[in-house]
């Protein structure tokens, strides 16, 4: 069969597209440092990538609903905290109260308390992005306490907030109201215990405090295990995170030193062709004579 000119031509034309193609692979790889980009690149490495992809898109997700459970754990304990700190006020002041014999103290006290209980309800009534943060389930529109100037009532749930931190796995984040609705009840007890100057209904109040107090410490204290249980296992899907990147890494990442040793290769072979086609395909008869 004779070679014509044209056939000669096509097929260098081939061959430079063929390296020029190989040539673009090996930067392709260099640039995005990536040796598997496609199932076509090594199926086996793509499809175990992919799985490491799948399970650290998860993991992130994961670390997302703790970052929100952290939050809501933590808001909860500093509101708790301050409920605390302020009913001690209402239990020092009315101490005062009853042992000052100035007529002015007992309605200077009742005052005081009063404000103390709109703070203190404020807080219990507050919210975390948007949502109320002792109200159970009932997150939205309802208030989770209620006062009518005699009687504070809890109007939420006693339902669990639970994010998902892992297969199967849920964490609550949240307290409900009812855990330290009593606070409020022995407040509004040693008011009108005040008010009546009832000495046997000031000691009953007191005690009511002193167990409203007990109830908040352990609702705290509950709430910081919650937190610390979260963060114990945010630190582990941090672990796992680092891992399953490196594992990624290991499947997907191209060798640079080697890419870039193929790459110099395949270049000074690419120009190489491209200089000798240049000779052969400009071969002519008048070349010959």
């Amino acid at each position: 069969m004779r070679v014509t000119t044209n056939m000669r031509q096509g097929a260098i034309i081939r061959a430079l597209a063929d390296s020029q193609e190989r040539l673009l692979e090996a930067q392709t790889k260099i640039s995005t440092t990536k040796e598997v980009s496609a199932s076509s690149d090594g199926p086996a490495k793509f499809d175990r990538a992919s799985r490491l992809k799948t399970l650290l898109s998860r993991n992130n997700q994961y670390q997302d609903n703790i970052a929100d459970g952290i939050g809501w754990a933590s808001t909860s304990s500093d509101t708790l905290n301050s409920v605390y700190t302020i009913l001690m006020d209402v239990q020092i002041n009315s101490l005062r109260a009853v042992g000052n014999v100035n007529p002015d103290a007992r309605p200077i006290a009742v005052q005081a308390i009063n404000a103390m209980l709109e703070e203190m309800l404020d807080l219990a009534n507050g919210k975390f992005l948007g949502k109320n943060l002792f109200g159970g389930t009932i997150t939205l529109n309802t208030k989770p306490f209620s006062y009518d100037g005699s009687t504070v009532t809890y109007e939420g749930n006693e339902g669990e907030l639970l994010r998902k931190v892992g297969p199967d796995i849920f964490i609550s984040v949240n307290t409900v109201g009812s855990e330290f609705e009593d606070v409020f009840h022995a407040t509004i007890a040693t008011r009108e215990a005040i008010i009546a100057e009832d000495n046997s209904a000031m000691t009953d109040a007191m005690g009511q405090i002193e167990d409203s107090m007990k109830a908040l410490f352990s609702a705290m204290a509950s709430s910081g295990n919650r937190q610390k249980k979260l963060e114990l296992t945010r630190d582990n899907l941090e672990t796992a995170e680092i891992n399953l990147s490196a594992h990624i890494s290991q499947s997907e990442d191209v060798d640079l030193t080697e890419a870039i040793l193929r790459f110099n290769s395949l270049e000074l072979g690419f120009r190489a062709a491209l200089e000798s086609s240049a000779r052969i395909m400009n071969l002519s008869i008048l070349n010959i004579l």
